[in-house]
């Protein structure tokens, strides 16, 4: 059996401050700090192989977290880092619904159809994380790994895992920051079945932001 916690990197700068953070590098933020130490505990009787993260600081400072003082390696990945969003890129996202009512109408109820002027397309995404998940598995069957995304690149990773089309993104909730989802594949074998997803339970309440994850209304 293959176990792979899914993990959306913690609190950041722009969860804040409410932009689309997208592929824009951003560093974690005072609440992320504290979500780093509740990921250390959560993990620490975890026995992981290896952790797995997108490049940017936000998920790579998760992935340490997550390994504590461990030995354990952390590999980073391009395909998982979070979907580059051209001109939505670091803008607020209340503008963004104001600015752009109908791709945000997609965004929210056809995100497999999403695409703004100079971004990646939402299929494109989806491709690159499916890809990666493949890979992970394949190269490590019967292991248990830790994989570190974000909001969007995250949502793909585990529909693809769980054997569902691009269009079957609907079927796979938001993740809120520090949040992890547990899957369990025979060998390298998709699809995979959820133990849980989007679990909290671990993050200290009073650093959850409220109101949705800023990438969903819900």
């Amino acid at each position: 059996m293959t176990t792979i916690y899914f993990v959306r990197h913690v609190q950041a700068a722009g969860n804040i401050q409410r932009t689309f953070q997208g592929a824009i590098d951003t560093d974690i933020s005072p609440q992320g700090e504290i979500q780093c130490q509740n990921l250390t505990d959560y993990f620490e009787d975890v026995e992981l192989d290896k952790v797995i993260s997108s490049p940017l600081r936000r998920a790579v400072r998760t992935g340490a977290a997550i390994i504590g003082g461990r030995e354990i390696p952390l590999y980073t990945d391009e395909r998982i880092k979070e979907i580059s969003a051209g001109v939505w890129e670091g803008q607020p996202i209340d503008q963004l619904e104001r600015e752009y009512p109908e791709a945000f109408r997609t965004w929210q109820s056809e995100p497999w159809n999403f695409a703004v002027e100079g971004s990646e397309t939402m299929r494109q995404v989806f491709a690159r994380c499916a890809s990666a998940v493949a890979d992970i598995l394949a190269q490590n069957a019967g292991k248990t790994l830790a994989v570190v995304s974000h909001g969007c690149a995250l949502r793909s990773c585990i529909a693809a895992a769980l054997g569902l089309p691009v269009e079957g993104l609907g079927q796979v909730e938001w993740v809120r920051n520090g949040g992890v989802s547990k899957l369990v594949f025979a060998g390298d074998q998709i699809p995979g079945k959820a133990e849980f997803q989007g679990y909290t339970g671990h993050i200290d309440a009073g650093t959850i932001l409220q109101g949705g994850t800023f990438y969903s209304r819900k």
